[in-house]
């Protein structure tokens, strides 16, 4: 059910980063594009948050245990994916090992380009098993839902309209300037906390989502339908089309929320049409999992070569002559091939796992019938620990061989 997911999810945050290569200065439209795709961070937040949850759960491991197993397998492709930037950034911006102490001091604390992901990873692993004792102690977890959705709010009224808070204003440059905004937990802790509460009533929520699946469609659609109207309203009203896309705004986090229903309840759907069927999947094409096994290298490596594409674009006058449309379309197409061959390559390596995240691949036939998994819930844990699952990292597909998930 959640390879689904994970596809959608990488597709969108490939598709952001084409709008936002493309340069959108200025396009009312573009930015608009951008402003809607603000949920493929989002809904990995919640993807995580849920499969570290319902891991933990039903696979529970000691407190050492959990943190050495998700420090471990999610810092070393972190790692080595930054001492590759380091070097692409040598070869292409700067040549002078001057900027090399610069540059890890800077991206190995708070993450390089997209990577940030990753130092938000960091921050909840500290904080999960906390988190997980406080929930699992009271049943009041629509209240605890409440509360983590108004710190949100609060929190994007702080960072949208800073003008409203001006005698804050030394204490929130004091805060982004020690710990960025955008690295910080704070930002996006209603999505994790959403996931951790899917993953503790998951029957729950899968009865619900198999009742109401039209409903939440609709709803969804709804929220979009609104958030582009405000979004328009925005600039029209004066409001810059960077400030109208601002992914702090409160507005961007119900719209948030509401997608990453609609794409849970999509995969629901889907997982249930595939399963009264045959496979219809046409001979020759890569499955759902297959493709999902290729999510994490493609989130960690996506950059290195949209960048070389934009430049071949620049260089030979294309981006120039071309409509943004089919710049867009280029950046996007041409990222998702290049990028998934190269992943697909080297998951075929003895690297796979340090540079495309953690496999799973020889655990898949131990943790396909787990007897203490709950009926409803047996094909979501298929799905998170399938060879293109994972539990720890909502974007990889498992563990390097011979590591023991009770490691």
């Amino acid at each position: 059910m959640l390879n689904l997911f994970r596809i959608i999810a990488c597709l969108a945050v490939v598709g952001q980063h084409s709008f936002i290569w493309t340069n959108m200065t200025g396009n009312f439209v573009g930015t608009g594009f951008i402003a809607m795709l603000h949920l493929s961070r989002t809904a990995f937040f919640f993807l995580t948050a849920l499969v570290v949850c319902y891991a933990q759960i039903t696979h529970p491991r000691t407190l050492g245990g959990f943190w050495k197993r998700r420090y471990w397998e999610v810092g070393v492709p972190y790692l080595a994916w930054t001492g590759i930037y380091l070097i692409f950034s040598l070869i292409t911006v700067s040549g002078s090992w001057d900027e090399v102490g610069r540059f890890l001091r800077h991206n190995l604390l708070l993450g390089f380009s997209q990577m940030y992901f990753v130092i938000v990873l960091f921050q909840f692993y500290l904080v999960f098993p906390l988190l997980l004792k406080l929930f699992q102690a009271t049943r009041r977890h629509g209240l605890v839902l409440a509360i983590s959705l108004g710190l949100a709010t609060v929190l994007g009224l702080f960072l949208h309209y800073p003008a409203w808070f001006a005698p804050l204003s030394n204490f929130n440059r004091a805060i982004n300037a020690v710990w960025p905004w955008s690295r910080n937990i704070l930002v996006y802790q209603v999505f994790l906390v959403a996931g951790m509460l899917v993953a503790l009533h998951l029957d729950e929520v899968l009865a619900f989502v198999g009742r109401h699946y039209r409903k939440i469609w609709t709803f969804t659609v709804v929220i979009g339908i609104l958030m582009v109207f405000w979004y328009v309203f925005s600039v029209w009203s004066g409001t810059s089309i960077e400030d109208a896309s601002d992914i702090y705004e409160p507005q961007a986090t119900l719209w948030c929320l509401a997608a990453i229903a609609g794409i849970f309840s999509l995969c629901w759907w889907w997982q249930q049409r595939t399963l009264r069927g045959p496979d219809t999947t046409p001979k020759g094409l890569p499955s759902l999992a297959y493709l999902a096994g290729l999510s994490g290298g493609i989130f960690f490596a996506h950059t290195l070569f949209i960048n070389p594409i934009r430049s071949v674009l620049n260089e030979t006058g294309l981006s120039a002559s071309l409509p943004w449309e089919t710049t867009v379309a280029i950046l996007f197409v041409g990222t998702v091939s290049v990028t998934g061959t190269f992943v697909a390559l080297v998951l075929r390596t003895p690297l796979c796992w340090v540079l495309g995240g953690p496999v799973r691949s020889q655990q898949r036939a131990a943790y396909n019938s787990p007897q203490h998994v709950s009926a409803v819930g047996e094909h979501l844990w298929d799905s998170c620990h399938s060879s293109a699952g994972t539990e720890s990292f909502g974007l990889g597909h498992g563990l390097p061989r011979g590591v023991s998930r009770r490691a």
